[in-house]
């Protein structure tokens, strides 16, 4: 990680050299000879990364044909740039048993697992990545200020990719473009993860020194090992063949009856504790939405299958990826049990900024992109506040701006729990909305706040078709 100016003049230097070779041979989205190598010092192999797995006690044994059956739950299965379709079966039954997998692929063959991860990946051309801010503004090589809290960044500032791919979730990114999309993502699926990276070039020799790419090459192996001593990964690059089956018939696995049923108790438990207030209202606001979603994810859009396929035993025991709605399920409620409203705390938010800066003819926006706290505190009191009694006025104004203040402090819905551990109590709740309606009923906007609480955009819910 950069520290002083010495750093960072230094990093500024190495990775204006890396660049500049990896432009002059000519990276583009197709494969060049030697790519990926993992014996190769060369600019484009993976002899360095591999040296740093291994120093960090992640053991990497590449091989071109990998048998399921000598693979253990307790193993990482590394995949890098695949050129023949992947075994989404049994990558499938290893991650939901446990296993733990990362996928670094930007063109590769790749989709099939990716969809069954509910995760979409386009391939724009480098000019039309959704982003901001390039290395000497080379639309190829996108820089990302990392923000957040997650195992995966810890001490990571930037990151320095190499002509990627974006790939979507409904769930935030780990690593996010400006605009739209995820760069990482790491997503949870049955009792293991998959980390997807959606750049295998972060990892070749030239781009690893550059930025904070190692730091977080590093933390990818503590995470996927559990720094568990003796780690032992399996490395799959470019072209490779599978045989054998992971694992073998387990009449104790939690099957899709006992996995609803669970979860409808974990529900039925949760209702229990919820207060008897008018936090009901937009808790189930937020639980619709996010059902509806869910199911979404669950039982996708598509034709109807012969019904033989369902009775087949890869299918028993399939586990829906962690979206969304389960993500912040798992984050509901705290270890010492209670609730978190973090995330319809969120959305209040969310549909308090977009009635409100409507009004200025600010939204769409970012927050970088409009005028401070104070400016737009007395925007409103020169737009709304004129004809009100001056001491009247002057309370108006500083209370706009301390809820602008407070609502600064809330992440986005999509990264709630990725870049806060904040907690929202029931109370804490209550009290935002009613200083929200407040302020609205001000501006002549509670009703259209009513409806927009009450009514559920069938655009959000409709189901993605595959």
């Amino acid at each position: 990680m950069i520290s002083d100016d010495v750093g960072s003049y230094w990093n500024a230097r190495l990775l204006a050299c890396a660049v500049l070779l990896v432009g002059l041979v000519g990276v583009s989205s197709s494969v060049l000879a030697g790519d990926f190598d993992t014996a190769s010092q060369e600019w484009n192999g993976l002899a360095d990364v591999v040296a740093l797995a291994q120093d960090e006690g992640l053991e990497l044994n590449e091989v071109h044909t990998l048998d399921w059956r000598e693979v253990s739950a307790d193993d990482v299965v590394v995949v890098v740039y695949p050129t023949t379709e992947l075994d989404v079966a049994n990558l499938t039954r290893f991650v939901i048993d446990g296993g733990r997998v990362l996928l670094a692929d930007d063109f590769g063959m790749s989709p099939s697992f990716l969809e069954r991860l509910s995760i979409q990946r386009t391939e724009p051309d480098a000019q039309q990545l959704p982003h901001g801010e390039f290395v000497d503004d080379h639309p190829g090589w996108p820089r990302f200020s990392v923000r957040g809290e997650h195992s995966l960044i810890g001490d990571v500032d930037e990151v320095v990719a190499n002509y990627p791919a974006v790939i979507h979730n409904v769930g935030g990114a780990v690593v996010s473009y400006d605009d739209d999309g995820g760069l990482i993502y790491d997503m949870m699926l049955g009792q293991g993860r998959a980390v997807v990276v959606a750049d295998p070039g972060i990892f070749i020799n030239a781009m690893l020194p550059v930025a904070d790419n190692r730091q977080l090459a590093k933390n990818m192996i503590h995470y996927l090992c559990e720094d568990v001593e003796g780690c032992t990964g399996w490395l799959l690059v470019d072209e490779f063949a599978t045989t054998g089956m992971y694992g073998e018939a387990d009449t104790t696995r939690e099957g899709v009856a006992e996995q609803v049923q669970r979860f409808n108790e974990r529900m039925g438990e949760l209702f229990d504790d919820l207060p008897n207030s008018d936090l009901l209202y937009f808790l189930a606001l937020f639980l619709a939405l996010g059902t509806l979603a869910y199911l979404a994810t669950v039982f996708p859009w598509r034709r109807a299958r012969l019904l033989s396929e369902y009775f087949d035993r890869y299918r028993r025991d399939l586990s829906p990826p962690l979206t969304e709605f389960d993500w912040n399920m798992e984050r509901f409620i705290e270890p010492d049990g209670r609730i978190n409203y973090a995330l319809p705390v969120a959305i209040l938010k969310e549909s308090f900024e977009e009635l409100f800066l409507e009004q200025f003819d600010l939204w769409p926006s970012k927050p970088g992109e409009r005028p401070s706290v104070k400016g737009l505190a007395q925007r409103f009191d020169e737009q709304f506040c004129q004809g009100v009694a001056p001491a009247t006025r002057k309370k108006r104004r500083i209370q706009v701006e301390q809820l602008l203040t407070d609502l600064a402090t809330v992440p986005s819905r999509h990264r709630v729990f990725l870049e806060s551990d904040e907690y929202f109590s029931a109370r804490d709740m209550i009290r935002l909305h009613r200083r929200i309606y407040e302020v609205l009923e001000w501006m002549g906007l509670q009703e259209a706040y009513e409806r927009r609480t009450r009514e559920i955009d069938t655009r959000h819910l409709r189901p993605r078709r595959r």
